[in-house]
Parts: structure tokens; C-alpha cells; sequence
């Protein structure tokens, strides 16, 4: 039998509007745990859920209890009792646990377990007994389908006459046997005596009826008080609870059988209250946030239509994009094919101006030694000269004889001073030449230089280009990519639109379901002091240390819940 610990002795009380339910399977595993279990015990719904039921089970419980509720749960019956639970901070707390089967074409598929607040006096008496029987001291005791009775013939007679209707039938039924008894023995007696029977045994068989009769019809009256009371009292709480008059006051408490069919009726009608309130409690939820949701889905279609309408301005513009971009290809790759050319050019012309360079080098070369020529031609003329000159001396010397010689040395003297004079203007004519050649060969030199840079800057210009070229096809690629993407966005965009525009049809019909069943469940009515639903509080009563019992824990919502024990 499973011990859970650590337990404390601080008491958890539950409100009257805790209304604990949980499902387990047929191995005792929880399946389901309604809000108001899931906050008394202190468990989260991931604790609870998949782990055995007996993980409440608190240690003060006798094993005689569990027993008998498996045994009652596995005959057919439901069980009814008061349970002492653990929490998981080790508190503890007392429930009036009504177990049943939930059977379905004749197979039991599990068990639901409703909980509701014990009463003080009965969570003294149930202590006292578990306590009994947990110590050994209780053999006396014995725990009938949930119920404290005595073992032995006095607990059977106990469990037979229980309830005001059982003890009264079996009485009606026991006076109807003694009277038929007495009367068929006196009659017997009667004829068998004939004339001679006493006198006494006439009047003795005219009493009986006599008296038997009205106490028949006493015994009559009130087995019907016992039994067609409840019953019209049950139909008439049934009949308010089916109109959805949930707040009706609960019937009056009753012993045996009754009071468990009005326990039953009663819980039924927590039970639909605190539905009903948790169906309210969630349209009220349910509503504002539909609304909200159906606000959202008109402004999420007009952004989605206005980012439609804008992807279409983008891939308008990216489409022009393109277009520019492949006309700045071609144009980039003509500018390419020009630059080429241009640097083909420049190069021609920087060889032909550099076979001008060699040229105005081989010129300025000959102008030096045309002056070395006219050096010669100049010093041939003084020679002459001085030859004419003396020439004339030796004619004058030889007179008459001399005189055509001398005739001739005047016209060779003319001719040098003449070549001299020709000689002197070539000189300074090759000077100037060759000053104005070395001008022209430094800026040829110069221009070559230049070309050659050119050259350089045409080479690199052209190979700039082919770059802008291959830039701008990869640009080109690039901006059809992104044009793509662009297309396909749009086409995305426009089919969330769509859905964002049927989403928002749908929240409407959803708006207006809710709408409808909000009308629907306002046709319950609810006791606003006892069956309320208030919302749930994340946290439970703090204990104290004193050992003061902790106000009732509030609650969501109220719903049927399973009982703490297990077969284990």
C-alpha cells in the first residue's frame, strides 16, 4: 500500500463551491482532472494526469476503505464515503467521495469520482473509525459500500433497515403476515370446535381485523409519506432542474435509498451549474476574444491587401529596374568594345609616335654633322681666301704678266668670302634647326611618354569596363532573382489575403455560434451565494503555523471529481 510523504497536520477546508471531479481507467490511472482537483491538491495537470490515483492518498486512511470501494466498484455499484486526502505539500483534506462506473454497453470503461465538502460532524465520526481501523482496535467496524456500520447480525439488521422506507415496508410486511397468521389459526380453531369453542376466540377473531386494519392503514399512510414524499419532492427538484432553474433549493435530507437518489439529483444539479458556469465563464472569455480575433482579421486583410498592392508597385519598379540595368549592360559592354578599341588605337599611335621619337633622334643626329661639314666648308673658304690672297701678292709681283692670274685669284678671293658668307648663314641656320630639333625631340619625348601613360589608362579604362560589364550582367541576374522572389511574394501575399479574408468569415460564424450559445446557456439560472463561479486562483491557501485551518480555496469552475484512493 503506497505512503506518501512527507504529511503535516495543517488542514486544507473546502469551499462550498469545490466541486472536485477526475477520471481514472479500470487500473486506476487518472485520465482526466478538472480545475478545482488540480488546485486542491496542489498537482499540476502534468503531474495528475497518466499517474495512479492513490498519488492523493494520504496515509491516515485505513486499507478497509479502499478495499471495500474496489470491491463495491467491481460488482456494478457506486460508493459513497468520506476520504482523507494528502496534497502535495503534505496537507490534507476531507472529501464526501461518490465513486461510479461509467458503463457503456454493458463494459465498465473506468470510473469518474465527484467530490464535495464533508460536513464537521462527519469528518469526526469517519476520523474516529479510520483511526480505529488503522490501529488494529476496530474489529467491531466494518465499511459497507462507503458506510460505517457494526459486523456481525446487528450490522446486517442495521444495512437491511436503513432508510425510514425500508423499515417501514419491512414493518408493513411483517404486521400483513402476523395478522393473515392469527387470523387463519383462529379461523381454524374456530371450525374445529365448532358449537363447543370458547367464546373469547369469536371476539379474539373480530379483533384482529379490527384492529389490524387501521394499523395496516396507519403503516400504509406512512410508507407513503416515506416514499411518495421523496419521490414528488424528487420529481418536482428534477423538473425545475430540466426547466434550467439551477438555483432551486436543494430537497430535504432523507435516509436510505432516498437520500442517496436526492444526493445524486443534487450533485446532478451542482454539477450542471457549475457546467453551465464554466460554459459562461468561457463564452465570457470566448466572446471579447472573437471579437478581437474577427477586429485583427479585417485590419490583417487590408495590411495584406496594402502589402499586395505595394509587392506589385516593387516588382513594377524592379521589372523597370531590369530594363535599366540590362540597357546599362549593353551600354557598359559597347563602352567596352570601344575602350577596347580606343586602347588598340592609342597603342598604334604610341608606336608611330615612338618611331617619331627614333626619327627627330636620327634628324638631330645629321644636323650635328651637317655643322661638322660646314666647319670643313668654312675652313676650305678661309684657306681659299688666304690662297687668293696670296695669289694677288705674287700676280702684283709679276706684273703684266701676272695680271690675268691675278684677275682670277680676285674672282677665287670673291667666291671664298662668298662660300664663307654661305657657310657662316648655313651655320646659324643648322644652330637654330638644331635648337628647334632638340625642342621638338624633348617634346616628342614628352608625347611618347604621355601615350605610353595613355596607353596605360586606356588599358585599365577597358579593363574597368569589362568589370562594370560583368557587374552589372551579375546585377541583371541578381534583380531577376529578386523580381522572382518579388512575383512569387505576391502571389503568397495575395492567397493569405484570401485566407485571412475566409479566416474572418469564419471568426463571424464562430462569433455568432458563440453569440447563440451565449443565449442558449442564459436560459440557467444560478444561486449567486452558493453555486457562483468565481475564477481560479493560481496558488492555495498559505498555511499557517499555528495550525488554524485556511479559509476554502476559491475555484474556476466546479465539475465532478474522482475519489483519492486506489486499489494499491
Amino acid at each position: 500500500m503506497r505512503n506518501n510523504q512527507p504529511v503535516t497536520n495543517r488542514e486544507y477546508v473546502l469551499g462550498e463551491n469545490h466541486f472536485l471531479i477526475s477520471h481514472t481507467d479500470l487500473k486506476g490511472r487518472i485520465t482526466y482532472a478538472n480545475p478545482s482537483f488540480i488546485e486542491v491538491s496542489g498537482f499540476s495537470n502534468e503531474e495528475l494526469v497518466g499517474a495512479p490515483h492513490n498519488i492523493v492518498r494520504h496515509p491516515d486512511m485505513p486499507g478497509e476503505a479502499f478495499a471495500d470501494l474496489w470491491g463495491t466498484l467491481q460488482s456494478g455499484d457506486h460508493w459513497v464515503g468520506l476520504v482523507k486526502n494528502r496534497r502535495k505539500n503534505g496537507d490534507y483534506y476531507w472529501v464526501r467521495a461518490q465513486v461510479t462506473p461509467i458503463v457503456e454497453r454493458g463494459r465498465t470503461l473506468g470510473y469518474v469520482s465527484v467530490r464535495t465538502r464533508a460536513r464537521p460532524e462527519e469528518i469526526s465520526r469517519a476520523a474516529a473509525a479510520y483511526a480505529l481501523l488503522r490501529d488494529g482496535r476496530g474489529g467491531h467496524l466494518a465499511v459497507h459500500r462507503g458506510q460505517l456500520s457494526r459486523r456481525g447480525w446487528r450490522g446486517a439488521l442495521q444495512r437491511l433497515l436503513a432508510g425510514s422506507a425500508g423499515a417501514g415496508l419491512y414493518a408493513l410486511l411483517a404486521l400483513a403476515a402476523v395478522l393473515v397468521a392469527a387470523s387463519t389459526a383462529l379461523g381454524f380453531a374456530a371450525i374445529s370446535g365448532q358449537e363447543g369453542a370458547p367464546g373469547w376466540m369469536w371476539w379474539a377473531q373480530l379483533a384482529v381485523p379490527a384492529l389490524g386494519l387501521p394499523l395496516l392503514a396507519l403503516l400504509t399512510l406512512y410508507n407513503r409519506r416515506a416514499l411518495v414524499a421523496p419521490l414528488s419532492e424528487a420529481v418536482t427538484f428534477s423538473v425545475q432542474i430540466a426547466a434550467g432553474n439551477l438555483a432551486v433549493a436543494s430537497p430535504a435530507k432523507r435516509r436510505g435509498k432516498t437520500a442517496e437518489l436526492m444526493a445524486s439529483l443534487d450533485i446532478m444539479r451542482k454539477s450542471l451549474a457549475n457546467i453551465a458556469g464554466d460554459v459562461r465563464e468561457g463564452l465570457a472569455v470566448v466572446n471579447p476574444a472573437a471579437r478581437d480575433i474577427a477586429t485583427g482579421n479585417d485590419e490583417m486583410a487590408a495590411r495584406a491587401q496594402h502589402q499586395a498592392a505595394s509587392l506589385q508597385q516593387t516588382a513594377s519598379s524592379m521589372e523597370q529596374m531590369s530594363a535599366a540595368v540590362q540597357q546599362n549592360t549593353e551600354h557598359a559592354r559597347q563602352a567596352r568594345g570601344l575602350a577596347e578599341a580606343s586602347a588598340a588605337t592609342v597603342v598604334e599611335n604610341g608606336e608611330l609616335m615612338g618611331r617619331v621619337v627614333d626619327t627627330m633622334t636620327r634628324i638631330t643626329s645629321g644636323a650635328g654633322r651637317m655643322a661638322d661639314v660646314i666647319e670643313v666648308i668654312d675652313s676650305i673658304s678661309f684657306q681659299t681666301k688666304l690662297l687668293a690672297l696670296n695669289a694677288s701678292v705674287e700676280a702684283a709681283r709679276a706684273g703684266e704678266q701676272g695680271r690675268s692670274f691675278a684677275v682670277v685669284a680676285g674672282e677665287v678671293h670673291q667666291l671664298a668670302g662668298r662660300s664663307a658668307d654661305a657657310a657662316k648663314e648655313v651655320r646659324e641656320l643648322i644652330a637654330s634647326s638644331a635648337s628647334d630639333i632638340e625642342g621638338g625631340d624633348a617634346l616628342v619625348r614628352r608625347a611618347g611618354d604621355s601615350m605610353e601613360d595613355l596607353v596605360q589608362k586606356v588599358t585599365r579604362l577597358s579593363e574597368l569596363m569589362g568589370d562594370i560589364s560583368s557587374a552589372s550582367e551579375e546585377q541583371s541576374s541578381g534583380i531577376a532573382q529578386v523580381t522572382a522572389a518579388v512575383a512569387d511574394m505576391d502571389a503568397v501575399m495575395r492567397q493569405d489575403a484570401e485566407r485571412v479574408r475566409a479566416s474572418a468569415a469564419e471568426t463571424l460564424r464562430l462569433l455568432e455560434r458563440v453569440e447563440r450559445l451565449d443565449h442558449s446557456a442564459s436560459v440557467f439560472r444560478f444561486d449567486q451565494s452558493r453555486d457562483s463561479v468565481v475564477p481560479l486562483k493560481p496558488s492555495a491557501p498559505s498555511a499557517r503555523g499555528d495550525g488554524a485551518r485556511p479559509a476554502g480555496g476559491q475555484r474556476r469552475s466546479a465539475q465532478p471529481q474522482a475519489l483519492a484512493g486506489s486499489r494499491n
